[in-house]
């Protein structure tokens, strides 16, 4: 098994890890939290992606993509690239600190004082949470560029909801008020930043330097305008993806943006295996494009944008075959049964948005860059009205709309784009079968099952529709890496009985 292959499963299983914890902790806010507690920490995390994305000012790309020629440049030696990262984003933090006191603050007021006031009153926690998000970034993607981007993922993915799920603990137990727990949310990326020093420290790959060397002097006219065309499209791309819950509370409160958002934490399950490729591949594809190898560009786009649409699919589809069945087993608030239509249509997104593989790593790291920005611009112009329109006239479901709407455009553009300029497209023979498998299997599990008892109607599906779908996907032989993860499973399940 390759190098890349195994740390693709080991920081998958982290993340899938991380998503179970995170699905305990989404029961624990549905059972024991009232919905607009809920919903306040979920938009916070959402508002604190958005600014972390703007106080970045691009530097976490830059280290990805300028890490090949100071690796090159300086050897074994200190390099400056992560120092100017860190220095530059906490510039960033402090630039949307003095924003939000001068002018951000009667605005926040204004729009969320009268549907969503608990919001307004704990708005201050976004600072601590995006400061150390923002750093911790930047730190996350030097473990991508020493193919160590499993510990990050560990740390992002199973610390961080680790620590969520014993603060919830404590609050449902009675021994610390709520006041006192949302402060403690705010420092939980503290924690994990932490650590990830920690970590870089003990295994000397956090190599600082705080001198300028000639390669930056050179480069840095190049490095510039690259980080602040990333740091808008960065900013462009999460607006246009956070812009329907902070609609959604100032519309129609807290209560209905805890439904959507949680709605949307689960179509995340889909894309646990893009985060588990990308932390993997970010490097592998700087490097081709810095060698112009085209070769080696195409197949990692046909290989991710397959296996992504297999893993992808099924995960939808397991989704969806188990929705009402995991609601009546939970039993949350009944407001929480309103998330059924939200979550097919953010989970097809999440297929579309999947099954084009890996185009957004491929731009920003080749020479024309620069399309990041204008298609996240285009994204953008299509998602603010599409968004505000439809969520006042359909609601959540309006915002889910408009999602998949703006998404599966915003996806045809880039594969236009990626097509006509360098000849790299994702699909192959084999897309078609990746596609009908799922649709040929869902309706044989989904109206074939029916058990009074919800739990056992869950396991009962997903074991049957796992078993079809697997076995169907093994006998066609649609991906090859499939493939050669099956034949490691059972060598080393066959040596271990043989023992």
């Amino acid at each position: 098994m390759s190098t890349i292959r195994k740390k693709g499963i080991i920081t998958t299983i982290f993340i899938y890890a991380g998503f179970l914890l995170g699905a305990l902790n989404t029961y624990l806010y549905a059972k024991y939290f009232a919905p607009d507690q809920t919903g306040l920490t979920r938009v916070l995390l959402e508002i604190t992606l958005l600014f972390s994305s703007f106080a970045l000012l691009g530097t976490n790309t830059i280290v990805v993509k300028f890490f090949p020629y100071y690796k090159n440049y300086h050897k074994e030696n200190k390099s400056e690239l992560v120092t100017i990262s860190l220095v530059f984003s906490t510039i960033g933090f402090l630039i949307i600190l003095l924003s939000f006191t001068t002018f951000m603050k009667p605005l926040i007021l204004q729009k969320f004082g009268g549907k969503s006031p608990l919001l307004v009153e704990y708005f201050y926690l976004v600072f601590p949470l995006t400061f150390f998000l923002t750093l911790f970034q930047v730190l996350e993607a030097q473990t991508w560029t020493i193919q160590k981007g499993h510990v990050a993922n560990f740390l992002k993915e199973v610390l961080f909801r680790a620590i969520n799920t014993i603060l919830n603990l404590l609050f449902i137990g009675g021994l610390i008020s709520f006041p006192l727990y949302a402060d403690l949310f705010s420092f939980q990326y503290f924690a994990i930043f932490a650590a990830l020093i920690i970590y870089l420290l003990f295994a000397r790959q956090l190599k600082m330097s705080f001198k300028i060397s000639k390669l930056t002097k050179r480069l840095w006219k190049k490095m510039v305008p690259y980080s602040l065309f990333i740091l808008g499209s960065n900013v462009i791309t999460l607006l246009s993806t956070t812009m329907d819950s902070l609609v959604i509370s100032s519309f129609m409160g807290l209560d209905f943006t805890s439904v959507f958002v949680n709605t949307q934490y689960i179509s995340n399950f889909i894309v646990v295996p893009y985060r588990a490729a990308l932390s993997m591949l970010a490097g592998p594809i700087s490097q081709a494009w810095k060698d112009k190898d085209m070769l080696k560009l195409d197949r990692i786009y046909k290989k991710t944008s397959l296996n992504l649409l297999i893993a992808s699919s099924f995960i939808f589809a397991m989704i969806m075959l188990n929705w009402d069945d995991l609601l009546n087993w939970v039993n949350p608030n009944p407001i929480y049964h309103l998330g059924k239509p939200v979550m097919f249509y953010l989970g097809l997104y999440q297929v579309i948005e999947l099954g084009t593989g890996m185009n957004s790593a491929i731009i920003i790291t080749s020479r024309r860059w620069k399309f990041e920005l204008y298609s996240n611009i285009l994204l953008l112009t299509l998602t603010l009205p599409l968004t505000y329109i439809l969520i006042k006239t359909h609601g959540m479901i309006g915002a889910a709309l408009a999602t998949l709407i703006s998404r599966t455009v915003f996806n045809v553009i880039r594969y236009i784009f990626l097509y006509k300029v360098y000849h790299l497209q994702p699909f192959t023979n084999k897309t078609i079968l990746a596609v009908l498998l799922p649709i040929a299997v869902y309706p044989l599990v989904a109206y074939t099952i029916h058990l009074d008892n919800p739990f056992l109607g869950l396991v009962a599906r997903s074991a049957a529709f796992t078993a079809i779908y697997g076995v169907l996907l093994l006998q066609l032989k649609i991906s090859e890496d499939v493939m050669q993860v099956w034949g490691t499973i059972k060598k080393r399940t066959f040596a271990i009985i043989g023992r």
